[in-house]
């Protein structure tokens, strides 16, 4: 038969085992109810889909039909939370009246700057000798690809490309 202090000592025994796991219930339950907030915040730049806005890059009427224009513009990239400006250039040929080719300015071969050569009616990188076309196909050198361009459009007069994805 159990004595007094045996019986005690179980009912002790139960209330601080029925407090323990009620502590850790309730721990459990506060700290997922603030860890799914703080991971969703943290997480949730990178599941945003890319937003790929609109870059102006001038009026149409400040490109000449067949002669190739360098133009500097700026664009903003989001990075997280942190929205930062860039500036960029990017060569404008116009085609027609109403078509545009518009070049990225690094050359396909190692990404070198190249400039427009209007005695040799063509696109010359001075680094390795690569030649490029008015439409960017290769004449000469290393380049492996033709030029890259840049999505373009046209809206209210004004020429503009898709936002500029940074190179790494």
């Amino acid at each position: 038969m159990a004595t007094d202090s045996e019986a005690d000592d179980s009912g002790e025994e139960g209330r601080r085992r029925f407090l323990s796991r009620t502590a850790a219930v309730l721990v459990t339950f506060i700290g997922g109810a603030l860890a799914v907030p703080t991971i969703g915040h943290i997480v949730s730049p990178t599941l945003k889909p890319a937003d790929n806005p609109l870059v102006p890059l001038g009026s149409v009427d400040q490109f000449e039909i067949g002669k190739p224009l360098k133009v500097d513009f700026l664009y903003y990239k989001n990075d997280g939370w942190v929205q930062e400006r860039n500036s960029a250039s990017a060569w404008v040929v116009r085609k027609s009246q109403s078509e545009f080719v518009v070049f990225d300015p690094a050359c396909t071969h190692l990404g070198c700057p190249y400039g427009w050569s209007a005695e040799q009616n063509q696109f010359v990188c001075p680094c390795h000798g690569g030649v490029f076309s008015i439409d960017g196909t290769v004449l000469a050198g290393p380049p492996p690809r033709p030029l890259d361009r840049f999505q373009n459009s046209v809206q209210d007069g004004k020429l503009f490309i898709r936002q500029v994805v940074q190179r790494g």
